[in-house]
């Protein structure tokens, strides 16, 4: 099952109540060997963890203590992958890293790659590198097993999948607004559990959305 965390109980009762994520422009980076960056830019996005629920005592989760669990045939069916982790002194990062300078250069590189290059820019990240969310600069990425749903320009109104990072914290609520009416949807059969921190918010949940209590668990991992 795939997980997307959240921080608030508000929060997740606006998931719950809409049955739909709202996707979020994210900013992204790629690096050289060398540390200098290649590419900077805010990409739209949900985001979700890849975790059994047995594992969960067992992890640390910073992106809250709320979570709602979907099925994966749900995930893979609207194009919800894993992410690709990568090492930056690897021949894949490498690779990456080159073809990212290509399509800097509108000389060299064919006008029908500009999208599928930055389609594997938007489903790669390094392995470790600065968690904004802890204020770790060691972080190991790889240990949220991370998956993604990045929509096509077609089901976000024909919009760019990538916006440059500084036009965008410029006007960060104005570019996020812009994909409000492009959710990702999911029904109740496709939830495989839910995750409330409290028993009391447990209770909340089935008297307001008449859910199955036995899909409601307390959240048990470390934050």
């Amino acid at each position: 099952m795939i997980i997307h965390f959240t921080k608030k109980f508000e929060f997740l009762n606006s998931i719950l109540d809409s049955k739909s994520f709202r996707l979020k422009y994210c900013c992204e980076y790629i690096g050289d060997e060398k540390g200098k960056i290649v590419s900077n830019a805010a990409h739209p996005m949900i985001s979700f963890s890849e975790f059994n629920d047995n594992d969960l005592e067992h992890k640390t989760i910073t992106y809250g203590r709320y979570g709602i669990a979907l099925k994966k045939d749900w995930a893979r069916k609207r194009g919800i992958g894993p992410v690709l982790y990568v090492e930056k002194n690897s021949p894949a990062a490498k690779g990456l890293v080159s073809l990212l300078r290509a399509r800097q250069n509108l000389d060299t590189l064919p006008d029908e790659l500009r999208l599928p290059i930055m389609q594997m820019k938007c489903f790669t990240k390094h392995e470790t590198g600065y968690n904004s969310s802890n204020r770790d600069e060691n972080f190991c990425f790889k240990s949220e097993n991370e998956w993604r749903f990045v929509p096509s320009k077609k089901q976000i109104g024909n919009r760019p999948i990538s916006e440059n990072y500084s036009t965008y914290k410029a006007n960060e609520q104005k570019y996020n607004e812009l994909l409000l009416p492009h959710p990702l949807r999911f029904s109740e059969e496709d939830i495989e559990y839910i995750y409330t921190n409290t028993l009391a918010e447990k209770e909340e949940l089935i008297s307001t959305f008449g859910l199955d209590g036995r899909k409601i668990k307390i959240s048990s991992w470390k934050s």
